[in-house]
């Protein structure tokens, strides 16, 4: 007789393994802040900082090397993004650096948990539940809502960090709000998240209809 696997996997042992990586990184990088030059975690104990103009491109006409030859046909294009780097950074700038950081970290760590909340709720309570269905739906409103939020927090910060590098800079992080990266692809996994804990709440009720009809 063959052994029924357990329908909570793979995706149980993944979330496990993932949170157990980020501990260790995380161990990794709180050692290494402490006790070794140049360490640090989530940018706190860092001491060189960059920032990006991503809006800004620096192109050229230049010649290409022979390593970038261009095909027959093609063209060849310089352009690149500024980037502004310091190695005595303030400690407004050392923060926002953080921030850039720390956002999405928190935005991750919070799904995995909140998956690994619900898998365990699976297993002890049963997959088809109203316990699980709830569950899976705060998961799927943390993953649409905290997606946005944590995107737009680390454009914010990104810019912010940006405006203390730059000299003469009019960059600033409202005015920038509009530029943050939309995360489409984590929209779309909260939003299907959402339809399966519904469509898990109406096949939960048509079963409790169908008990109290037997």
């Amino acid at each position: 007789m063959s052994k029924v696997r357990s329908p909570l996997e793979p995706i149980s042992t993944g979330v496990r393994s993932v949170l157990a990586l980020l501990a260790a990184l995380m161990g990794v990088g709180l050692f290494a802040s402490l006790f070794a030059d140049g360490g640090s975690v989530l940018g706190i104990g860092q001491k060189y900082i960059c920032a990006t103009d991503a809006n800004t491109r620096i192109g050229g006409d230049e010649q290409p090397i022979p390593d970038f030859a261009p095909a027959p046909g093609a063209t060849f294009n310089v352009s690149a993004h500024p980037e502004y780097c310091t190695e005595a950074p303030s400690t407004v700038q050392s923060l926002l650096n953080t921030a850039t950081q720390l956002a999405p970290f928190i935005f991750v760590v919070g799904a995995l948990l909140l998956a690994l909340w619900v898998i365990r709720s699976a297993a002890r309570d049963g997959l088809y539940t109203t316990q699980t269905a709830e569950r899976l739906r705060r998961l799927g409103w943390w993953i649409l809502a905290g997606s946005v939020l944590a995107s737009i927090a680390t454009s914010m910060a990104e810019k912010a960090l940006l405006a203390t590098l730059r000299l003469n800079s009019d960059i600033s992080a409202l005015s920038e709000l509009l530029s943050w990266d939309v995360p489409f692809m984590a929209i779309l996994t909260g939003l299907g998240v959402l339809s399966f804990a519904r469509i898990m709440r109406i096949g939960i009720t048509m079963r409790e209809d169908l008990d109290g009809t037997v």
